[in-house]
């Protein structure tokens, strides 16, 4: 993989790091061809080596960075960027906190908007006095993003007043994809609710003609749960707006509802019978609404089952528009071989994630990664990348026309809807994990007990 790759690279730079290590940190900044440290407007055209720490590997991400970085090598001819990637963004954050640790930071990596950055930012859990990133108030100040950036996307890459990253784009995480080809062929209805999903998953699952038009059968919904964040984002991004309402998924994950209330135990409900079917649960994976081998397979993976026909719909972020109509995704196209609507329930509510970039203190090209970031919050950059992410964009002032109708769509839906961060927005990373560990562990079992139990012995969560 790319990370491999990179080894070399880190290998020097502890070198450097430790031939050099009496020098300031003011020091380590980059500096123009003549040797000459940049000043003023300069200081954001500056080229060299950067590094970019990411999760991107998959089909619609790698040719969005790769259409970014073009922008950006356009601008800065003399700039050279690179994508340390690492496939799972748990596994990513592990490798990147263990580089801060070892004082050996890329020039920028990706968090998502919300707490996933924050972390870092209140790295002590008081304030922003032990930050692992530097504060970019200067640089949006001096490129005016408080006007040009939308007011709750910024928010959420602040603290204290202060910007902390780059938000590059905005995905809506409660969408649902369907295959506009067999609804059409089999007379379907796109469901609207989350029971005429019920009963649409059943008719699916029985439905003989249906079944028999591939020769792997066909699943209700395509779902890959390889590294077990897909039925968490499932379960809490999306089921609990959709049926308990933007307000209380608000309320419950800032710790302002019991652990389980009825509501909660609705949602744990449905999950479960999406995962089993009905009737018996002796083999979950074989009757449930999901691909039987939905355990074994990553996100990308699982929606390749919309795209090669083995399921007729997909519950996931719209990244995975990106990825069906990339290469790997063969290519579909938005409205016209699928189609993009809200999660069944939540059709007023928008459950948003941005991806972002921050400076990490002691980066080894200051200058030049302060340059690209000015590259990611620039209207080109930014209608580069989302093109290709299956994003909108972050900036407010993009003519919705340079996007297709159903980015326009979901522009649209940006600006009406309520608008509400994704748990990567809310919880910290280690209540993430524990949160999709145990809801595995429940699926796994057939019942919700564990479940259940860990969210009465650990709510609030953290």
């Amino acid at each position: 993989m790319q990370a491999e790759r990179r080894v070399p690279f880190l290998l020097k730079h502890l070198i450097f790091v430790a031939a050099l290590a009496d020098l300031s940190l003011s020091c380590q900044s980059s500096v123009t061809g003549n040797n000459i440290p940049a000043e003023g407007d300069d200081r954001l055209n500056v080229g060299g080596e950067v590094e970019i720490f990411s999760w991107w590997t998959s089909g619609g991400e790698k040719e969005a960075l790769s259409s970014l970085i073009d922008v950006h090598e356009e601008r800065v001819p003399n700039a050279h960027v690179t994508n340390a990637a690492v496939e799972n963004a748990d596994k990513a954050r592990e490798e990147l906190s263990r580089r801060l640790q070892a004082g050996i930071p890329p020039d920028t990596f990706q968090a998502n908007s919300g707490t996933d950055l924050l972390d870092w930012v209140v790295a002590n859990g008081r304030d922003d006095g032990d930050s692992k990133v530097e504060s970019l108030k200067e640089l949006a100040e001096d490129l005016n993003w408080e006007r040009s950036f939308d007011a709750d996307v910024l928010e959420s890459v602040s603290f204290d007043g202060k910007v902390y990253a780059v938000p590059l784009n905005v995905h809506r995480v409660n969408t649902l994809f369907y295959r506009i080809d067999l609804f059409e062929r089999f007379d379907l209805k796109v469901p609207e609710t989350i029971e005429e999903l019920n009963s649409l998953c059943r008719k699916i699952r029985e439905d003989e003609e249906i079944q028999n038009s591939n020769s792997d059968g066909v699943a209700c919904l395509g779902l890959g749960n390889k590294w077990n964040w897909t039925f968490s984002l499932l379960i809490f991004d999306i089921l609990v707006p959709a049926m308990a309402g933007p307000r209380y998924y608000e309320n419950y994950f800032s710790g302002k509802e019991s652990a389980l209330s009825s509501k909660m135990r609705d949602v744990l409900n449905q999950a479960l019978l999406m995962y089993c079917g009905d009737g018996d649960r002796s083999n979950c994976e074989a009757t449930g609404w999901f691909n039987s081998d939905v355990d074994e397979r990553t996100w990308d993976e699982g929606i390749q089952k919309l795209s090669d026909g083995k399921a007729l719909m997909a519950p996931m972020g719209d990244w995975a528009k990106g990825y069906l109509e990339s290469p790997a995704g063969n290519n579909l196209k938005a409205g016209k071989d699928f189609g993009v609507v809200p999660f069944p329930g939540s059709k007023g509510t928008f459950v948003f994630a941005a991806d972002t970039f921050p400076l990490p203190r002691g980066a080894p090209n200051r200058d030049g990664a302060r340059s690209l970031l000015k590259t990611f919050a620039s209207k080109k950059g930014q209608i580069e990348f989302s093109r290709l992410k299956g994003s909108i964009p972050a900036r407010i002032d993009i003519d919705p026309q340079e996007f297709d109708d159903v980015s326009r769509q979901t522009i649209a839906a940006f600006q009406s809807a309520t608008k509400v961060r994704a748990i990567s927005g809310l919880l910290s990373g280690g209540s993430r994990e524990a949160l999709s560990r145990e809801l595995g562990a429940s699926l796994e079992e057939g019942n919700m007990g564990l479940m259940r139990r860990f969210l009465e012995a650990n709510y609030p969560l953290h």
